[in-house]
């Protein structure tokens, strides 16, 4: 029995989702065997086969577009036509967007947020749709803009991190902030944050000391 994977695109209504439908479509058609209709124009040497593959492309993407938007594609003949005709109107890559996304990437704050896994998606999607402008940031930037966001009841743990000769990335904060997964807006969550974040300065002192003794250790005998 065949999925339905178009049920899981949402529908693309502009630019204010365009980056979303584009990555859930070109994933669709990837597990439909498509995706090389959208990457090259159909040969004019294509075979029947071909053009009926191609024809289908087109359609799983035509149901995944609101009605509206169907005047500006009617005259797409193939699904690379169709592909290209959306990325030249939605796909915004000019420079106010860029400043626009850079303002919206600098300003975000845990305290905004309902979670701590919220404020990580926002942050990290925000990067990603800055480095789909052409904008380069590094991994270091967005690690290091992560602890930017945070409350200064964090300061502790920014500090053992500084400290701990951890190599500051987004993956290794992520991977940090996340195991705090508590609620932000609660005050029993505060206070749980709070010890936790004394916890994990604890382990940090630690697994830094350890290695040190050890070599002390070896040193002297």
């Amino acid at each position: 029995m065949s999925t339905n994977y178009l049920v899981n695109v949402p529908k693309l209504k502009g630019r204010e989702n365009y980056d979303d439908w584009c990555f859930a479509a070109e994933n669709v058609l990837l597990l439909e065997g498509m995706a090389d209709a959208i990457k090259k124009p159909l040969a004019e040497t294509a075979t029947s086969v071909q053009k009926a593959e191609d024809m289908k492309a087109k359609t799983k993407l035509v149901l995944t577009i609101v009605a509206s938007l169907y005047i500006h594609i009617k005259q797409c003949a193939t699904t690379f036509d169709l592909w290209r005709t959306l990325k030249n109107m939605f796909d915004d890559c000019g420079y106010s967007r860029k400043i626009s996304l850079l303002r919206n990437l600098i300003s975000i704050r845990l305290e905004d947020c309902d979670s701590m896994t919220s404020y990580v998606s926002q942050l990290i999607e925000t990067a990603q749709k800055m480095q789909g402008t052409g904008f380069e940031i590094n991994d270091h930037w967005i690690g290091s803009l992560m602890l930017a966001g945070l409350p200064e009841k964090f300061e502790p743990m920014i500090m053992a991190i500084e400290h701990s000769g951890i190599n500051i990335n987004a993956d290794a904060i992520k991977t940090k902030l996340l195991d705090m997964s508590f609620e932000v807006k609660s005050e029993g969550a505060f206070i749980a944050g709070k010890n936790f974040i004394v916890i994990v300065v604890i382990n940090m002192a630690v697994s830094k000391i350890k290695p040190l003794t050890h070599s002390m250790a070896a040193a002297t005998e």
